[in-house]
């Protein structure tokens, strides 16, 4: 969710003189829930079945540095592959994902890019209906 407090900055160095709330009251505009729904409905997580090949490249080798027993989670936006994680990615080395921990981590990365996709399009709209 954008950052009031840094919107007042930004508009007010571009030369507006708003206050913090009045830039609480175009955020309040918004329907955040309703904008991240919107949003998630254009990603979608999968895991690899470990036979299928991953744009082109075959199976063997992707799955060649894939850790032992592990599952590998694929994101697409728009039907279109984006993203491929192999391991767990906050776990310091090379470590294993079950597919339970796969899924979870794919959909917190989401949610991490469904905030940032609705913050880069709504923030130019509300420093406009600011400045």
């Amino acid at each position: 969710m954008l950052d009031a407090i840094q919107i007042l900055k930004e508009v007010n160095e571009l030369g507006a003189t708003k206050t913090l709330a009045e830039v609480d009251a175009v955020l309040a505009a918004y329907d955040y829930p309703a904008l991240r729904t919107a949003e998630r409905t254009r990603f979608q997580v999968s895991l690899w079945d470990k036979v299928s090949p991953i744009n082109g490249v075959p199976a063997d080798v992707v799955g060649a540095d894939v850790p032992i027993g592990g599952e590998v989670y694929l994101i697409h936006i728009d039907g279109n592959l984006v993203f491929m994680q192999k391991h767990d990615s906050e776990q310091m080395g090379f470590v294993a994902m079950d597919a339970q921990t796969a899924t979870a981590k794919a959909d917190a990365f989401i949610a991490q890019l469904v905030e940032e996709a609705i913050d880069t399009r709504l923030k130019s709209e509300v420093m406009r209906q600011l400045l």
